[in-house]
């Protein structure tokens, strides 16, 4: 790919990257809103240093909010860092692997005409910062595999930083990171540089975000968030199995067992009307961790935020134990129905407009100054039609890329493409392993891999079946 036809291709991406927004918010004139979205604005609008989830995307509210209070500029701005995202990894593509035309044609018309892009720039949420970080972090990840040197090294390590302060799913980053170092073209002493500062500077992190927590609430803890889930996976192996209060691990756990049994004994183990995992044990007002989290907070008299996050840590014991000492329940009750949702996700907010509501709460309506809390668009779940074919899509791209990967394999020993297959064999297993132990997965968790695994499944099926030169561009002399 020359000079010149980047930057033709970098001016048909610009042109139709404003043309699509402004024919977008024609259809959509506010953007979408859901529960996480009114987090995300309080803590912007008071300036919190820690929350119930990362504060990165807040600190971004602030940053456009300081710019100019329009909810359009947001999501123009969220649209075009995903819109250039994608560039550089079109670029990145092009330049380290040389694919046929009509590979590229593909590409371009994947990442710069792509629906999902403006749907996900539409939410007020962390996911389109976050998918187009991780995009470029992926492609910084490439350029260290051919190229390698220090400043790569200390950018990637910037944009783990920055993506970890937007979503802890960073914290497995650096499995993904340490897979591209042993694959670098340097000496052991860049590999060990380069995966030990990756892991430190994310436990620092985690440390500092733990000692503010402490500081405002009184508990170390890095994030109750992960407490209250492990929690809550857990309570789906709680009607199956028998607990013996006794020999759990400490006081607080005996107590909250109590709670969880006495709800367990009134309501039985069903809730009809739900899927087969969810997050509903850490949000209904009347599953036994709220009941837990109530009773606490009257004895100690302490806020609801305080109380939330003092019990992140009986929560995360509580939970493990459960999971530990029952892990067939567990694989049965939740690891296989989340695994099924993981390759097949919900489109959950995605699938319609501000959840079917015609309003907004009055946060957001002071936040982005407007001049009512009404909201309306073209249609409130043409979205779902829009969309319905991304979690089947996801689902064959799992399938295509793990046999495209064992025929490359086959045909190809070595060579630098097969590293970044093993690279995007990696991110896949981590982020699988991460979304199916950890959450419910929903789709626009997906966007990232979908768009990497699309990406690297029609080069590794390109490269099979055809005479494909290993060399990259960028290496040739």
């Amino acid at each position: 790919m020359t000079i010149h036809s980047f930057r033709r291709t970098a001016l048909i991406a610009a042109v139709a990257t404003i043309v699509q927004f402004f024919l977008f918010k024609h259809f959509y004139p506010f953007p979408s809103f859901f529960q996480d979205s009114y987090t995300y604005l309080d803590v912007a609008a008071h300036g919190y240093s820690i929350s119930y989830r990362p504060v990165g995307y807040s600190m971004f509210l602030i940053l456009i909010h300081f710019i100019t209070s329009s909810d359009t500029a947001l999501v123009f701005v969220q649209y075009c860092t995903l819109q250039l995202a994608g560039l550089y990894l079109y670029r990145s593509i092009g330049l380290l692997y040389s694919p046929w035309k009509v590979v590229r044609n593909i590409l371009f018309l994947v990442l710069f005409f792509n629906p999902l892009s403006l749907y996900l720039a539409n939410l007020v949420s962390s996911d389109a910062l976050f998918t187009a970080l991780t995009l470029v972090w992926l492609t910084e990840l490439l350029w260290l595999m051919h190229e390698p040197s220090w400043g790569r090294l200390i950018r990637q390590l910037v944009l783990l930083v920055v993506i970890f302060y937007i979503r802890y799913n960073a914290l497995c980053y650096p499995v993904i990171t340490a897979a591209a170092f042993l694959f670098t073209r340097k000496g052991p002493g860049f590999k060990i540089a380069g995966i030990a500062s990756s892991v430190l500077t994310l436990v620092l992190g985690a440390m500092v975000i733990g000692q503010l927590t402490k500081e405002q609430t009184g508990v170390r803890v890095f994030s109750a968030f992960s407490g209250w889930q492990m929690a809550n996976n857990a309570l789906y192996v709680y009607p199956y199995v028998k607990v013996e209060r006794d020999r759990l691990p400490s006081p607080e756990c005996r107590e909250l067992d109590s709670v969880v049994a006495a709800y367990f004994d009134a309501s039985g183990p069903g809730r009809r009307g739900h899927q087969l995992v969810d997050t509903w044990y850490m949000w209904d007002p009347g599953a036994p961790l709220k009941g837990y989290m109530r009773l606490r907070q009257r004895r100690e008299h302490t806020s609801y935020f305080t109380a939330w996050n003092r019990v992140g840590p009986v929560f995360s014991q509580y939970g493990f134990y459960l999971l530990s000492h029952h892990p067939l329940v567990f694989s049965r009750e939740y690891v296989w129905p989340s695994a099924r949702m993981f390759f097949y996700p919900p489109l959950d907010v995605l699938g319609r407009y501000n959840e079917g509501e015609g309003e907004v709460d009055v946060l957001a309506r002071e936040w982005f100054r407007m001049k009512s809390t009404k909201v309306w668009a073209r249609s409130f779940t043409a979205q779902g039609f829009v969309l319905g074919w991304a979690p089947a899509l996801y689902l064959v791209l799992n399938v295509a890329f793990a046999i495209a990967a064992l025929l490359l394999l086959l045909k190809y020993g070595k060579g630098e493409f097969r590293a970044a297959m093993v690279l995007t064999g990696v991110y896949f297993l981590v982020n699988a392993a991460f979304c199916i132990f950890s959450t419910p997965n929903v789709f626009r968790y997906q966007a990232a891999p979908l768009i990497w695994l699309f990406v690297f499944t029609l080069l590794a099926y390109h490269r099979v079946f055809s005479p494909w030169n290993p060399v990259p561009a960028a290496r040739k002399g």
